[in-house]
């Protein structure tokens, strides 16, 4: 059954990386087996907790 209300989820379709970072990723995330989004969504919430919203 659906859920009515609010979205759990927002999508990010794209990002552009240069090659050389993409590259660090994947070795990174194979390293730890973790999945980029894991990764990703971790420095996103790092970011959170350091940076005040003005």
């Amino acid at each position: 059954m659906p859920r009515l209300g609010k979205r759990l989820f927002e999508h990010l379709n794209v990002v552009r990386v240069p090659i050389a970072e993409m590259t660090i990723l994947r070795r990174y995330c194979k390293t730890t087996q973790r999945t980029q989004s894991d990764v990703i969504r971790e420095f996103i919430r790092s970011l959170k907790a350091s940076e005040p919203i003005a």
